[in-house]
């Protein structure tokens, strides 16, 4: 019998009942059964999870084998086990309470035969829960992990070579319960010679579980995530050289696996306990963290760095419980300072002269986010002339909007020239704090009027597709995206015209529905009266020459008295 082209590897542990359809997705995947394998380890299960598998096995005995073994604790022990086992020329990792898309097999082999990837990643499709999406926009080939999002996909659902995770001995670290995949999965990043991604295809369905019965979800404790961090980090610098792929490994571990370690539980440790996650976190840091990496992290991930590098205990516990408060009563996060063009988060310690936390800690500049609306698009005839009237709103979260300079901002699609459409300020008095808003900006709504014939620094625009962007500025801070996403209830339907020989046609972007004008050369308007295959109503000697030539002949006529002309000789 020959091996099989791909092993999927389940581990189940009281994984009923969704541990039916995880089975029947992978014996009706379109690759064929006798192209796969299916080999999945009982974890001690006691709820009926090890006769379910036996049902399937004895159902499709050349396709389903099933271990039984005493419940090891975790998942990675199973895992262990079925790799050690498994003949498949690839290697797939399947959780019990997940399921495949019918075609998931077939188009992640293709696009690993295709590029020789040592690992492949398929579109994950979430029920009932958030799964990673931004590595999913468009199939990649071989992925750049220096600039690549699938480091914000760590879990082992994934297809792996088996050959490639036996040369290099990788299999999932069995002393700790929780973070184990994100250390297998880096160091294959790290280790392979090519990566690529299926986006166009649902692959697979990551299940929520209504009893929140999952490992990770019962997961508690802390110190184990610390401990986690520093094994992720000892493998980044022990897989990868210096430079922009070590630095995107780094960035993505010190953001989502230690710094964000500091979270609400960490207040309620023993001392002890804290006084060790400090001392793992400041191991890390003092070795690993940049400038370069502090600069692309949020002011409350600086914080906490800065508290952790310099022993600052008790700050570090009182920037946590404000946060955490004000997460509870739901309001924002911090107040505002905004001080030559930059703008710090007023958490704790802000300028305390004793604590003598620098202010870049607390810089959320490059933070900040746009909040924006479209109101209405009508077309306004003024004069001989129209113009596209523009309004809605738009502001900097979490900073007062005072001597607002909005502008909109039109982009040429097919070669980036810009033109730039100031606005006029409107008052909004229900963005205030007095109508339950946390910082006022009654100045942030605007109108616009775009001239089609004149914006180009007072010629026409050319013609094409100009996508519409919103500047905002105030107190020296900028913020710009496009406009139009966000809509007024009772925004009317957009409406275009004509100025001149220009017309523009508004209208809404498939998928995030941003504004876009669509600008072409007006359709001219035939002339009074005209009629098809004639000269404005003209018959007879006005057809042979024309209104200039009838023009021409009146004024001969005026001239000699009316008579006609002398005959000749």
């Amino acid at each position: 019998m020959s091996d099989p082209t791909v092993t999927v590897i389940i581990g189940a542990y009281n994984a009923m009942p969704y541990l039916t359809r995880c089975l029947e997705s992978v014996v009706e995947q379109s690759l064929g059964t006798y192209e796969l394998e299916c080999l999945a380890v009982d974890d001690g299960s006691t709820d009926g999870t090890g006769e379910e598998l036996d049902r399937f096995a004895a159902k499709h005995p050349d396709t389903v084998r099933v271990v039984h073994q005493p419940n090891s604790g975790g998942p990675s022990g199973p895992r262990n086990v079925a790799l050690g086992l498994a003949r498949g020329r690839y290697v797939f990792f399947l959780d019990a309470d997940d399921y495949l898309g019918p075609n998931a097999l077939r188009r992640m082999i293709d696009m690993a035969e295709r590029n020789s990837s040592d690992v492949t990643l398929g579109k994950y499709v979430g029920i009932n829960c958030t799964v990673p999406v931004s590595m999913f926009e468009a199939n990649q080939e071989v992925v750049d992990l220096a600039t690549s999002r699938v480091w914000y996909a760590l879990t082992p659902h994934k297809l792996f070579r088996r050959s490639f995770l036996d040369e290099h001995r990788l299999r999932f670290d069995e002393d700790v319960h929780i973070g184990e995949d994100r250390i297998f999965v880096t160091k294959a990043y790290l280790l392979a010679s090519a990566i690529s991604v299926v986006a166009d295809e649902d692959c697979y369905f990551k299940v929520k579980r209504d009893d929140q019965g999952n490992i990770t979800s019962n997961y508690r404790d802390l110190m184990e995530r610390f401990e986690v961090a520093r094994r992720l980090m000892t493998a980044i610098t022990a897989y990868s050289e210096p430079g922009p792929v070590r630095d995107a490994a780094l960035l993505r571990h010190f953001r989502g696996g230690l710094l964000d370690s500091f979270s609400w539980r960490f207040p309620l440790m023993e001392e002890s306990d804290r006084l060790k996650a400090m001392g793992i976190a400041k191991e890390q840091l003092d070795a690993f963290y940049t400038p370069e990496l502090d600069a692309r992290m949020t002011a409350w991930l600086r914080l906490f760095a800065h508290c952790a590098q310099h022993g600052l205990q008790q700050e570090l516990i009182d920037i946590i419980d404000f946060r955490t408060e004000a997460s509870r009563k739901r309001q924002p996060p911090y107040g505002t300072v905004v001080e030559n063009g930059r703008a710090y988060a007023v958490y704790p310690y802000f300028r305390d002269e004793k604590a003598g936390i620098p202010d870049s800690c607390y810089d959320i500049t490059d933070e900040l986010q746009q909040n924006d609306r479209l109101d209405a698009v009508e077309w306004h005839e003024a004069r001989r002339r129209g113009v596209l009237r523009l309004r809605g709103y738009g502001y900097i979260e979490h900073v007062d909007t005072r001597k607002p300079a909005t502008e909109l901002v039109l982009r040429l699609r097919n070669d980036g020239r810009e033109v730039r459409v100031p606005t006029r300020r409107t008052a909004l008095p229900a963005l205030t704090p007095e109508q339950g808003h946390a910082f006022d900006h009654r100045l942030s709504g605007f109108t616009a009027d775009i001239d089609i014939t004149r914006a180009m620094d007072g010629a026409p625009l050319p013609t094409g597709i100009w996508d519409v962007y919103l500047n905002v500025l105030t107190q020296g801070l900028s913020t710009q995206r496009r406009f139009g996403a966000r809509k007024a209830d009772d925004l009317a339907p957009a409406r275009g015209g004509r100025s001149g020989r220009l017309a523009v046609k508004p209208y809404y972007t498939q998928g995030y529905a941003n504004l876009s004008l669509d600008v072409t050369a007006a359709a001219q308007k035939k002339a009074k009266g005209s009629k098809q295959g004639g000269r404005g109503g003209l018959t007879g000697l006005g057809r042979r020459i024309g209104k200039r030539g009838l023009r021409k002949l009146k004024r001969l006529s005026r001239l000699s008295g009316g008579r006609g002309a002398a005959p000749r000789g």
